[in-house]
């Protein structure tokens, strides 16, 4: 599979150069399987070469498996990259636009070529499209993260904190199978809701509060995503309402996704429920985004995304509206199209779950 994304790559080369040196390890990870914090991988339209240093020999050498050259720099990672490229004579090199400044001033220095172009999301183009290995993957993601919110629910109390609820879910992902969290697990209970990337707290959880719960795990690098909004008690009536302004868009968008359709349309249908409910203000960002070996990648639905949908993709679809002062609901699902149709990758039920929660024993 590395070797066919390799040439896939190859076939995005541009006349205006010879090779591309790759530094994203996100990227590096997806064309060659290497999965260390160190490494450079380096495509021409005839080779592939990958740099580390000692540490990673081994590494390298069970993970990459045949499709690239393995070099072990002993004077720095970066010098033996451009000797190896300045020894092939390459003159016009690419280069990936999000390497930072100073190791792209270092590049400059080394390199005896012409010309160093950069290239924007040559790689990431072809990570929108998952193949059979990257879905499963994901599927075991979403699994783990499944099963440890059903846990979770088992065991949290009243009188539990943000930072307890934060904490015993994650462990719960750790002891299924998460290599880490997706991302900082999002637990925002009560008004503090209202804030859609909220950090937890020490706020204690009671009765009457929303409990909003953003969370991932990972497997294999890839990474899933899901957020559910609860209820405390007995929900009131103005939970119940605005939750069912929600998960109607959230409903209609997810009927409307298929293949060809603009990813603004999408956008557009759930955040037309939510308008004209009143409550236009109060949903500031995408519908949302897609997702893999990066918790945030592209495409998304957004209402600026004139893309399409395509065969591979992958997409969250989470509606919210968010009240300061009162609080927020939040309910994200997220899906992979397929020629056919669309696959579901969260599992968890996204309906309105009022929880009858214990007392802590330690309040």
């Amino acid at each position: 599979m590395t070797k066919e994304r390799i040439n896939a790559l190859r076939k995005q080369f541009t006349n205006n150069y010879e090779a591309v040196i790759i530094t994203n390890l996100n990227n590096v990870r997806y064309l060659c399987g290497y999965t260390g914090s160190n490494g450079t991988l380096v495509i021409s339209k005839k080779a592939a070469m990958f740099f580390t240093d000692f540490r990673y020999q081994e590494q390298s050498q069970r993970e990459i498996n045949g499709c690239a050259q393995i070099i072990i720099c002993k004077n720095g990672e970066d010098k033996g990259v451009f000797e190896k490229i300045n020894e092939m004579g390459i003159k016009a090199l690419g280069f990936e636009k999000s390497l930072d400044v100073g190791r792209y001033l270092q590049f400059a220095q080394l390199f005896k070529g012409d010309k160093l172009i950069p290239t924007e999301n040559l790689v990431e183009e072809l990570r929108q499209y998952k193949d059979k290995e990257e879905a499963n993957a994901l599927q075991t993601a979403f699994d783990i993260a499944d099963n440890s919110l059903a846990a979770l629910l088992d065991d949290i109390c009243l009188g539990m904190s943000e930072i307890d609820i934060a904490a015993l879910l994650e462990f719960y992902m750790k002891i299924n199978g998460s290599e880490m969290p997706s991302f900082d697990t999002i637990v925002a209970s009560g008004p503090n809701s209202s804030c859609p990337h909220h950090q937890p707290t020490e706020r204690k959880i009671q009765n009457g509060d929303m409990l909003k719960i953003d969370f991932g795990a990972t497997y294999k690098g890839y990474h899933s995503d899901m957020t559910r909004t609860f209820f405390i008690g007995k929900a009131s009536a103005k939970f119940k309402k605005i939750y069912k302004i929600v998960a109607e868009a959230q409903r209609k968008a997810i009927e409307a996704i298929k293949i060809g359709e603009e990813c603004k349309k999408i956008d557009a249908i759930a955040r037309k429920v939510i308008t004209d409910a009143g409550y236009a203000k109060n949903f500031g960002h995408g519908l949302g985004h897609s997702f893999g070996l990066e918790i945030h990648e592209k495409p998304a639905f957004s209402p600026l995304n004139p893309s399409t949908i395509q065969v591979g993709h992958t997409y969250t679809v989470e509606p919210g509206i968010y009240l300061p002062g009162w609080g927020g609901i939040r309910i994200e699902d997220s899906f992979m199209i397929t020629k056919d149709g669309l696959h579901r990758f969260t599992n968890f039920p996204n309906d309105l779950i009022e929880l009858d929660l214990p007392v802590s024993k330690e309040n």
